[in-house]
């Protein structure tokens, strides 16, 4: 019987570290991921010994550009072939040093992944590469009651996964419970996870289960667990170990069955290494990690969720609306710092207020940016009246700024391309940039064009 094989895509995402000097001297780590950092604490996929280097020193980072380096406000600071830096983009051969501790980054390679067949898991929708990716993951781990701990900045979706983990899995009949750690009154935080009994405390005027006995036999979502008090994460950690609670100012132990779902915005490997998180509770909770991409980095998906939340504005009040060329690429030009949420409001907020049946750039009240979006001179880019158009000027700087980059880009690629003959690996290696930052270039640029067997 034939199966057909799982749709992959091609990314940069294998990197290998190896020390070459210091405590650790030989120590090597390879990771096919899209983020790995680097310090004394265990967390760490490339845990050091070296007492001068911070529990998380640093990430390393696989972008869209290249291989990024960012230090994690360490102590003794980060070198990058000598310079030390904050960020540095980083190329095989390139020696890190931390506290007496060389690194040297040995390769970094493109690799194959797994991405889902489908656009959509639960609430959640994606065309990108990077979301099927998140959701082939979740595909996997839906039918297991495995923990899982979902990162991402705020507005990208965290709540959704959870829902869809639970809604996919063999719990589905159970109930969801969602307990946000980072608004728990400070002196009802224990009470909210374990429960407790009539007159534990000034104010339990009854008896009350927790978070975990409410959610036995189904899911228990905890948001912002980042926030949760140091003192409150022992506790925690042994309902998890034991699966069993016992409430404030009873000895009865309550057994509970529950699937934990974990959330936070901010980076924990970071709270570890600066002691503001246990560690054995930081591996408890990411037996599987997840990440969600920023809305930014989403390419087209910025238009395919407006256009579903114009669908769902639509059936309920009844009113087809549609986006203007000019608003879709208003919209896609945005960073989007609040990322889904921000724009589902801002799609609401223009469906609401748009007097037509079209939303236009001005409808969507996204600043001097969106509103001038519609009136760029489609000739501009290729006006020369010398070292750049002067009208430029009166556009917003990062605006103004990107087109002057990427008029730069477009000529300079141009003739590396034309003097290789078409051929990318030897125009990256005329440029001095990898190969796979060349090709993402030319995809941005409108000027790749894919060869047999490339994904």
């Amino acid at each position: 019987m034939f199966f057909p094989a799982q749709p992959t895509h091609r990314r940069l995402g294998r990197v290998l570290l190896r020390v070459q000097e210091g405590p650790d001297r030989g120590a090597k780590v390879q990771v096919s991921r899209n983020r790995l950092t680097v310090g004394r604490s265990a967390v760490n996929d490339l845990p050091l010994s070296d007492t001068s280097v911070s529990g998380t020193h640093l990430e390393i980072a696989v972008t869209d550009e290249g291989i990024l380096l960012r230090d994690l406000g360490s102590t003794n600071g980060t070198f990058v072939d000598g310079v030390r830096v904050r960020e540095a983009f980083l190329e095989p051969g390139s020696v890190i040093q931390i506290g007496t501790t060389e690194i040297v980054l040995q390769s970094a390679d493109e690799v194959a992944v797994p991405i889902s067949e489908r656009e959509q898991f639960g609430a959640l929708y994606g065309r990108s590469p990077a979301m099927r990716e998140v959701f082939a993951t979740l595909e996997r781990v839906a039918p297991t009651d495995m923990s899982v701990l979902v990162g991402g900045e705020t507005g990208t979706g965290k709540e959704l996964v959870a829902r869809a983990l639970h809604d996919e899995s063999k719990r589905a009949k159970g109930p969801f419970v969602v307990l946000d750690c980072g608004s728990l009154p400070r002196d009802l935080a224990e009470a909210a996870i374990l429960g407790h009994r009539k007159g534990a405390f000034t104010g339990a005027v009854a008896d009350r289960p927790g978070a975990f006995e409410n959610a036995d036999g189904g899911t228990l979502f905890l948001d912002e667990i980042g926030e949760l008090p140091l003192d409150l994460q022992p506790k925690l950690l042994r309902v998890l170990d034991r699966r069993e609670v016992q409430r404030i100012g009873e000895n009865k132990v309550r057994k509970v069955d529950v699937r934990v779902v974990a959330a936070t915005h901010r980076d924990l490997r970071k709270l570890v290494g600066q002691g503001q998180f246990r560690e054995d509770l930081y591996f408890r909770l990411s037996v599987m990690s997840v990440d969600l991409p920023p809305l930014r980095s989403r390419g087209d998906d910025v238009v395919l969720l407006a256009e579903r939340f114009l669908e769902d504005f639509r059936k309920v009040h009844g009113r087809t609306l549609t986006l203007s060329p000019a608003a879709k690429a208003a919209l896609s030009a945005e960073p989007w710092p609040g990322n889904v949420r921000q724009l589902k409001n801002v799609i609401l907020r223009a469906a609401h207020l748009c007097q037509g049946a079209t939303i236009e750039p001005a409808d969507l009240h996204l600043g001097q940016r969106a509103d001038r979006q519609h009136a760029v001179r489609p000739d501009t880019r290729d006006e020369t009246p010398g070292p750049f158009d002067p009208a430029l000027l009166e556009r917003p700087f990062k605006e103004a700024k990107q087109l002057v980059i990427d008029r730069f880009e477009r000529a300079y690629l141009e003739r590396c391309m034309a003097a290789a003959g078409g051929n990318v690996s030897r125009a990256a290696a005329e440029a001095g940039i990898t190969r796979y930052y060349l090709r993402e270039l030319l995809k941005r640029l409108g000027m790749h064009k894919p060869q047999g067997g490339e994904s």
